[in-house]
């Protein structure tokens, strides 16, 4: 998993892994952290790690950029979270080792597939 992985992680489970600092990053990473966020929907868990982890020192970000993580925040969607879970699991090869919410995730999106398709 690469550093950018590993930080949105800290970041949306903030709540369970306060006692680990943010990995440090140039600013090119933490742009590119704030694409991946807004193409998974993830806005409002990633602000909310923002503001948890507002005090570390590795979480350099200019202004600008910090000012749109924290536009990000909003109303939690609980499927966004499950499709980003499973599309990290699928980038690591880990598909064969499925846990029943990402069983859920993949089943509901091939459906929606079929739907789109059949439309």
């Amino acid at each position: 998993m690469n550093i950018i992985q590993r930080n949105i992680e800290r970041l949306i489970y903030n709540d369970r892994s306060n006692d680990e600092h943010i990995e440090p990053m140039t600013a090119w990473k933490w742009t590119r952290l704030y694409k991946i966020v807004q193409q998974h929907g993830l806005g409002p868990w990633v602000a909310e790690g923002i503001q948890a982890y507002k005090d570390d020192f590795y979480l350099q970000l200019s202004p600008t950029l910090l000012q749109q993580f924290l536009d990000l925040a909003g109303e939690k969607n609980p499927e966004m979270l499950k499709r980003y879970e499973l599309f990290v699991e699928r980038s690591k090869g880990l598909l064969h080792k499925l846990k029943r919410q990402s069983i859920e995730a993949y089943t509901h999106d091939f459906i929606n597939t079929i739907k789109n398709i059949e439309e």
